[in-house]
């Protein structure tokens, strides 16, 4: 994640023509997923594709490789401590190393190619934990 992929509350609304105050209801609100966001002082910063997630229905995409070293690379440079917390939590008792493993199924079953887009690790697990949360209240 580079520094300009942040943004703040104030840049959220102007970009998305927003009424003042408005991002700053959708964090109270819990609109944000946690890994996506964090305090800075008094600021808050927010990843720039959340607020595209949030308010325009934007899907993360991008070119994958169906190579277990370049899914462990990718997913290991998009961990930040409460997206791995939110991991372990989900994994329970699974080693940390099934996520990987996981996600390149994803790859593979989606039949996506390499140099092919997919969806981001960090939108597949949101999905997939989601999904996963379902099937267990069936």
């Amino acid at each position: 994640m580079f520094l300009y992929d942040v943004v703040t509350p104030a840049e959220i609304e102007e970009m998305f023509s927003l009424p003042e105050g408005s991002v700053r209801r959708d964090l109270r609100r819990s609109k944000f997923r946690q890994s996506e966001i964090r305090k800075s002082g008094a600021t808050w910063l927010i990843t720039l594709r959340e607020a595209k997630r949030v308010y325009s229905d934007y899907e993360d995409k991008i070119q994958v490789k169906k190579d277990w070293n370049w899914v462990r690379n990718y997913i290991d440079s998009e961990l930040n401590p409460v997206l791995k917390e939110e991991i372990a939590d989900f994994l329970d008792d699974a080693p940390f190393d099934r996520i990987y493993e996981l996600y390149l199924d994803g790859i593979e079953g989606a039949g996506i190619d390499d140099g092919e887009e997919y969806i981001s690790f960090v939108e597949w697990f949101y999905r997939f934990k989601e999904s996963a949360e379902e099937w267990e209240e069936d």
